[in-house]
């Protein structure tokens, strides 16, 4: 992950962020959508990194002691550079610290990439949602992990960031 830096995301950022949903998603958000969502409340969006261009970003929903990592998505370029990984991991770090108990997702039942990085952070599938993703008809595998705000889930943190 060298030269790899997590920052907020800002709204200059929004084209960089859109050409990256385009390439990743079969329906993406939009500009305004994207948009919409960095200026909602209780919410937190961060961009990475490299060599001054944006290789990924990550957003999360803020809920009492619950967080919903509502996208989060690499550039094509930069799939398997562990972006993602410090994406998720700068984020679960930061919302513990600040008193969230809960982290929540929804992903692709396809998409097993994604489900193995998620399973990697502790997150267990808990539910299905039935043909979530209207355009592919692709139902969501609902995951949970819980007490991120824990020195035990502190250590799988390090861990995971370590390797």
């Amino acid at each position: 992950m060298d030269g790899l830096a997590i920052a907020g995301l800002a709204r200059p950022d929004l084209d960089a962020i859109h050409e990256i949903e385009v390439a990743q998603f079969d329906d993406p958000w939009s500009l305004r959508v994207l948009r919409d969502e960095l200026e909602a409340p209780n919410r937190r969006y961060t961009k990475a990194t490299r060599d001054g261009g944006i290789v990924g970003y990550l957003g999360l929903m803020l809920v009492d002691a619950e967080a919903h990592v509502n996208t989060i998505a690499t550039a094509p370029a930069e799939e398997g550079t562990g972006v993602a990984t410090a994406l998720l991991a700068e984020a679960i770090r930061a919302v513990a610290a600040t008193g969230t108990r809960d982290v929540t997702l929804e992903v692709a039942s396809r998409n097993l990439r994604a489900q193995r990085l998620y399973l990697r952070f502790g997150f267990a599938p808990v539910g299905m949602r039935r043909g979530y993703y209207p355009h592919s008809g692709d139902d969501a595998v609902v995951m949970w992990v819980r007490d991120v705000h824990t020195p035990s889930y502190a250590a799988t943190l390090a861990s995971i960031e370590a390797a």
